[in-house]
C-alpha cells in the first residue's frame, strides 16, 4: 500500500483573545423648583408649578428603590427661590439619601439653578419623587426628578495570527464593526466595575466678599445677597455702627420664628457670623444690616458667598 502523507495545519487567521473593554458610561439625577424643566417637574397639589418661599413644610417621602426612605416625617423650611431654596432642600435630601447621592446646587445654561447628584453608574440606584406638605397653607408640594444618561461604550479587542504567522491587533465595536482604538486612560475591562470618574462631586465655588462704608448708610441686607451667604464680618473703624438682625424659619412646624437684635457697636469692635457650611447650614438665614450712626462712621463688611458655577 502506499500514500502520501502531509502535515495538517490550522484554518488561519486564528484568533488568539478576544477581550471585551469598555468607557464607563455616567448619569445625573437632578431636580429643580421652576415647574416643568429639562431638570426635573415640581408641582403644588399634582399641577406643575414653581415653588418657593415656604418657610414651614413638612417632608413627608422620598421614594427611592421604590421605598420611603423618610420613615419619620420631618419639618423644615425652604428660604426664597434661587439658590437659597434649593440649598435647604438640597440639604433634606443629603440628610435622608441613604446612598450617598452628594446633592448640590448648580448652575446651566439649561435649567439656570437645579439640584444635581454626582455623576452615578448608568444604571443602579432607582431616585423617585421628594414629597412636603406646607404646614402654612396645606398644599402639597412634589418634586419628580430627571435623568441624564450617558451609557457605557463597549469595545473588543481582537488579537490574530494570520497565515504568515504575523499577529496583529484590531478594535471593532460592540456590533463587530472597525473602530479606532480607544484612549488607554478610559476604558476599564468588562469584568471590572468602575465608578464614573466624570465630575464625582461637582465643584462648588466659595468666593470672598468685601465692602467699605462711610458716614450715616447703610450696608447691604445680607438676606438679599444672590448667593448664600456663610460669613459675613463686621469691623468698626471709627464712630458707631448699628447692627440690625432679623432671624426666620422654622424647625418645629410652628410657625415661622421671628425675632429682632438691635445693638449699636463702637470703633475698635470686629464682630464675625458664620457656618461651618456641610450640608445641614450651608448659608446664613434671615436679615442682618449694618448702618453708620453718624456722618464719622466708617466700616467694613467682609462676606464669603456660595457661588454655583460649574455646569454639567
Amino acid at each position: 500500500m502506499a500514500g502520501t502523507g502531509s502535515g495538517v495545519s490550522l484554518d488561519c487567521p486564528v484568533t488568539l483573545a478576544n477581550e471585551c473593554w469598555r468607557i464607563p458610561g455616567y448619569r445625573y439625577v437632578t431636580y429643580d423648583n421652576s415647574a416643568t424643566t429639562p431638570c426635573g417637574v415640581s408641582a403644588i397639589n399634582g399641577t406643575p408649578a414653581g415653588i418657593c418661599d415656604r418657610p414651614n413644610v413638612q417632608f413627608t417621602s422620598w421614594i427611592i428603590n421604590g421605598r420611603n426612605v423618610i420613615a419619620d416625617p420631618v419639618n423644615d423650611g425652604l428660604d426664597e427661590c434661587g439658590t437659597p431654596f434649593l440649598s435647604d432642600l438640597a440639604a433634606v435630601m443629603n440628610m435622608h439619601d441613604p446612598f450617598g447621592g452628594n446633592w448640590t446646587t448648580t448652575v446651566s445654561s439649561t435649567c439656570a439653578y437645579y439640584i444635581t447628584s454626582r455623576a452615578l453608574p448608568p444604571t443602579g440606584t432607582d431616585y423617585g419623587v421628594l414629597t412636603a406638605v406646607d404646614n402654612d397653607t396645606g398644599e402639597t408640594l412634589t418634586f419628580t426628578p430627571a435623568q441624564v444618561v450617558v451609557p457605557d461604550q463597549v469595545f473588543r479587542r481582537l488579537t490574530e495570527v494570520d497565515c504568515d504567522g504575523q499577529s496583529t491587533v484590531r478594535w471593532v465595536d460592540d456590533a463587530g464593526a472597525p473602530v479606532a482604538a480607544p484612549d488607554p486612560a478610559q476604558i476599564v475591562e468588562c469584568t471590572v466595575p468602575a465608578v464614573p470618574d466624570s465630575r464625582p462631586s461637582p465643584t462648588n465655588r466659595v468666593r470672598p466678599r468685601i465692602k467699605r462704608y462711610t458716614g450715616a448708610v447703610s450696608s447691604l441686607n445680607v438676606d438679599a445677597i444672590s448667593w448664600d451667604v456663610q460669613s459675613v464680618t463686621l469691623t468698626v473703624l471709627a464712630g458707631a455702627v448699628r447692627v440690625q438682625a432679623a432671624g426666620s424659619g422654622s424647625s418645629n412646624g410652628g410657625a415661622p420664628t421671628a425675632y429682632a437684635d438691635d445693638v449699636t457697636v463702637p470703633a475698635g469692635v470686629t464682630l464675625t457670623w458664620g457656618v461651618d457650611g456641610d450640608s445641614y447650614d450651608l448659608a446664613l438665614d434671615g436679615s442682618l444690616i449694618f448702618t453708620g450712626t453718624a456722618a464719622g462712621a466708617d466700616f467694613l463688611m467682609t462676606w464669603t458667598e456660595h457661588a454655583y458655577m460649574d455646569a454639567d
